[in-house]
């Protein structure tokens, strides 16, 4: 039997930005657009509605921005994918911050749009290693700026088993957790478990949270 399409919500209150994009996942064979929004309010009133399986929310928005709807997304079992008119900036870094698993600019070419929201659904994360790095150099900028006026845990603190190092290496490469399981010979329940206890101990609430800090403190 075909897989069901994936469940597409689109958040954006430019109405032909927003039409562009429902109108090119809509071409594609796997893809179903189950919602719109045209403002942050109505975009978590229709993911409560049609339980999609990701949203692409454009950061800014009135009534409340993407950033600050991302986490009742996350706690409504919605993937988010971010999409920004401005390219890196301190805004996506705030909506990764508060759980997005990606993002892309509006610029992307459609094909990239269209992988991105696949890759999300499967669990990685939507940076290519260019977006990644400077990402990376973003978030140390500012941790930089936060360690003047507050302390900030020590990386070399957190401690991880070999195991949950194992699991969080396997996220950072983009693996979801079906394939995780497979790989080091577990259940996805005890992949879940694993993620649980990882996140918690390198202050992550996402995949793509738990991918930037491996590249930053395990990668050499």
């Amino acid at each position: 039997m075909p897989s069901a399409p994936i469940r597409v919500v689109v958040a954006d209150d430019q109405a032909a930005f927003r039409t562009g994009i429902v109108t090119l996942i809509a071409s594609a064979p796997d893809m179903s657009v189950v919602g719109e929004a045209d403002d942050g309010p109505s975009a978590v009133d229709v993911a409560l509605r049609a339980r999609p399986d990701i949203v692409l929310t454009d950061v800014r928005m009135p009534g409340a921005s993407g950033i600050e709807i991302t986490p009742a997304l996350c706690a409504a079992g919605c993937r988010v994918l971010a999409i920004s008119a401005y390219g890196l900036d301190g805004d996506v870094l705030d909506a990764i911050g508060a759980g997005a698993d990606g993002y892309l600019v509006k610029t992307e070419r459609p094909a990239n749009i269209l992988a991105a929201i696949r890759s999300v659904v499967q669990g990685d994360a939507a940076l290519s290693n260019e977006t990644t790095t400077a990402v990376l150099t973003a978030l140390r900028q500012r941790a930089e700026r936060t360690e003047r006026t507050e302390p900030v845990p020590d990386p070399g603190d957190v401690h991880l088993t070999a195991r949950e190092d194992q699991v969080l290496a396997l996220v950072a490469a983009g693996l979801p957790n079906r394939q995780i399981a497979a790989d080091l010979h577990i259940s996805e329940t005890t992949v879940k478990t694993h993620l649980g206890n990882l996140f918690a101990k390198i202050g992550a609430v996402s995949r793509l949270q738990a991918a930037l800090w491996h590249r930053e403190h395990r990668v050499q």
